[in-house]
């Protein structure tokens, strides 16, 4: 009887071992070290972004968390010579022209103009104005505005102020949340593969791996939702 007993525990125990062990998470300030770290002092020394943020009625780490992974990606070399002869394309003709990431939080055009016109839907033309400083006219497309456009999301007041209208956007449309972590992921994902999917849409790639920093197609990829994630919970 004992016998039979020991054989039982010998071939439970590894199944139960096996079942429920949890894959080990990424430490992505090892994987992208130093390039998190100049991420995270960025942030750290450009500390008006919390000020705005706060400003805003806002939590600067969560707001920040989202364009995280978008920091780490961020080279200024490469930022200069894509978007100095696409410029003056997107002045003249507009986002279906030229549509390219600008500065650090790596803002394109589209999801600029798309922002400023949900958020006058959710918020209003006033609200804009008082909190934003963007004028109701500064919203119709002409190169005029186009180039006001381009020297907002190149500053970082302006990059700051665009993730606090997406944070509110979203938080507008979606105001209900299990969890932090869920929140978090769903925004993050929401701002790298564009805000305007449904929900249903946007779900299936929260968990998938399409970020990456080097300009191979070859280069490992990383869920970029987990890297907000991660960034949101170690300060």
């Amino acid at each position: 009887m004992a016998g039979r007993l020991l054989i039982k525990v010998f071939f439970v125990l590894p199944f139960i071992s096996t079942g429920f062990a949890q894959p080990p998470r990424e430490n992505y300030s090892e994987i992208y070290s130093t390039d998190y770290q100049r991420a995270v002092q960025f942030l750290v020394k450009e500390n008006r972004l919390d000020s705005i943020i706060l400003y805003h009625g806002l939590n600067p780490r969560e707001v920040t968390a989202i364009a995280f992974p978008e920091l780490i990606r961020y080279n200024s070399i490469q930022d200069q010579i894509e978007t100095f002869a696409l410029e003056s394309l997107y002045i003249r003709y507009g986002k279906n022209y030229a549509d390219f990431s600008v500065g650090k939080f790596q803002i394109k055009p589209s999801f600029a103009e798309c922002i400023e016109i949900d958020f006058i839907k959710s918020f209003g033309y006033k609200n804009l104005s008082t909190e934003y400083k963007i004028d109701a006219i500064d919203t119709v497309q002409n190169p005029e505005n186009r180039l006001k456009r381009l020297k907002r999301i190149k500053k970082e007041i302006g990059m700051a102020n665009y993730l606090c209208m997406f944070w509110k956007v979203m938080t507008e449309k979606y105001p209900s949340w299990k969890s932090e972590e869920e929140k978090i992921k769903f925004f993050a994902c929401a701002y790298n593969s564009g805000y305007r999917k449904s929900k249903k849409e946007l779900e299936p790639h929260i968990s998938k791996k399409f970020f990456h920093t080097g300009l191979s197609i070859t280069s490992k990829k990383y869920c970029y939702s987990d890297i907000s994630w991660y960034y949101f919970q170690h300060p």
